[in-house]
Parts: C-alpha cells; sequence; structure tokens
C-alpha cells in the first residue's frame, strides 16, 4: 500500500472515532433519559443507579396519556404545522423580492431584517401579551401561530435570500420566454428548485415552535390552547419532581423532531449550504 493512502486511512480513522466520541457524549443523556423512562418510580432515583431497567415498564407513558398528553401533542403539532406553513409562504415571498427586485430601501430592509434576528425573544414578552390580549388572541392556537410566524420570519427571509441569489437567473429568464408571468415563474420554476432551502428554513421553524416554552406559557393560560412543553413542566411540582412522567413526556416529545431530521437530513444540509455560493 501506498503512504498516500496509508494516511488517507488513517485521517478517515481518526475522523470516525472523534465522530463517534461526539455521538455518545451528545446521546448518551436521550439514552439514559429513555431507559429511566422504562423504570419504576423508586429505581429512577436509587443509589447506585443502574443504566439498564431490571424490570421494565410503560407506566410512565400509560400516565401522561392518561393526562391528555395526546390534545397537548395534536396543539404542539396544529401549531407548528400552521407556522412553518404560514413563514414559508410568507418568507419565500419576501425573500425572492428582496433577491430579485431592485427598489428604494432595498439594503435598508435587509440589514433590518438581520437586525431584528438579534433581538431577544424575551424582551419583547411583555409587549407581545398586551398586543394579543387587545386583539382577543391571548390564550388562544391561533396567537401562537401569528407569534411564532413573526418571530421566525426573519430568519426564514435571510435564509431563502441567500438561496435565491445562488439560483442562476438564466432559468428564470428561460421561463418567461417562453410566456410564465414572474408570479407563475416564481411558483413553477424558482420554488420547486428551492425544495432544500425550504426544507432547512421550515425545520428552523418547526424546531423553534415545536420546542418553544417561554412563549406558549407566557402567552397561554388554560389547556385549551396548552402545548406540549408547557404541559411537561407541569411534572415539575412544587414539592418534588414527578421523574417517571417527565422523563416518558420528554422522550415523546424527542421522537417527532429526530424522525423528521432524519428523513429530511439531505435537503437540511444541502439547504444550509446552497445560499453560500453564487451562480
Amino acid at each position: 500500500m501506498s503512504a498516500s493512502f496509508v494516511h488517507a486511512m488513517r485521517r478517515k480513522a481518526v475522523r470516525l472515532t472523534v465522530n463517534a466520541v461526539i455521538a455518545v457524549f451528545a446521546l448518551l443523556p436521550i439514552l439514559w433519559g429513555f431507559l429511566s423512562s422504562l423504570k419504576p418510580t423508586d429505581k429512577i432515583v436509587e443509589f447506585p443507579p443502574r443504566f439498564l431497567p431490571e424490570h421494565p415498564t410503560l407506566e410512565h407513558y400509560t400516565r401522561i396519556f392518561a393526562d391528555n398528553a395526546a390534545y397537548f401533542i395534536a396543539n404542539s403539532v396544529a401549531v407548528s404545522a400552521a407556522a412553518v406553513l404560514l413563514t414559508l409562504a410568507l418568507g419565500a415571498l419576501a425573500g425572492y423580492a428582496i433577491a430579485r427586485f431592485r427598489f428604494a430601501g432595498r439594503d435598508t430592509l435587509m440589514v433590518s431584517t438581520v437586525a431584528i434576528m438579534s433581538i431577544p425573544i424575551a424582551s419583547l414578552l411583555v409587549p407581545t401579551f398586551t398586543l394579543l390580549s387587545w386583539a382577543g388572541l391571548a390564550d388562544t392556537r391561533l396567537g401562537l401561530v401569528l407569534l411564532y410566524a413573526a418571530y421566525q420570519l426573519p430568519v426564514v427571509v435571510w435564509m431563502l435570500y441567500g438561496y435565491f441569489l445562488s439560483l442562476p437567473v438564466e432559468i428564470e429568464n428561460a421561463a418567461r420566454v417562453d410566456g410564465c408571468s414572474p408570479t407563475r415563474t416564481l411558483f413553477k420554476v424558482v420554488l420547486p428548485l428551492s425544495k432544500p432551502a425550504l426544507v432547512a428554513a421550515g425545520l428552523f421553524v418547526l424546531v423553534f415552535a415545536w420546542n418553544d416554552f417561554v412563549v406558549a406559557v407566557t402567552m397561554t393560560s388554560s389547556e385549551t390552547a396548552r402545548t406540549f412543553p408547557v404541559a411537561i413542566y407541569f411534572y415539575l411540582g412544587f414539592y418534588g419532581r414527578e421523574w417517571g412522567p417527565l422523563l416518558a413526556a420528554s422522550i415523546v416529545s424527542i421522537v417527532p423532531i429526530v424522525a423528521i431530521f432524519v428523513l429530511l437530513q439531505r435537503h437540511f444540509v444541502s439547504g444550509l449550504t446552497g445560499g453560500g455560493v453564487k451562480g
């Protein structure tokens, strides 16, 4: 074997080892939580702890669904899906307009979009709650959808703007020569080619909306609009933690996001990197 081949194999082995170590550190807490959720309550906090459950049980999963977890999960699904669709619809139109059309204030608008991304969400909670209450949207799913879309719209516009710039203008010019209007060109040519960017931007919005606790717990007060992260919080009792249901609910909340990322990881990676090179 040549020296270059041996060197390449060593580099590959080192890379795999480093990736394996990082994966273990990242996944071990999740695996520990999952295995602990299968233990009886008295075995979760035993010392010394056991990694594997001696007598696996699903009592904690039964408990959370008896506590109406399915309804709260459905709330989270509805709010997250609606927020993703609304944000992508508005973000695609805004990003395409900024990327392709020349108009007064275009650069200022883009700089403002990036600047808005730096504003902490916590600093907006009080005025936002006042606005929602005035509009009659406090403690509603629609109010959460509008808030999540508003919070994530600058990020989506910025991501799609960069991706639209990377698409060759000649493709759009050819479509217009064939008789397509600008609107038809956007929906029939540009957006289908931008699927990776749309998936990447949609996943950013989805993760934010699905995992959000601070906004949801501030803007909701009843079970009607309560999302799953807020429902999980109620297992942190004043006099102690209900570790079994808490762990089971946490694992249930993780599974959908992990599954979606596994299914869409190719589009996600290409969507993140596609806007980095123009032409």
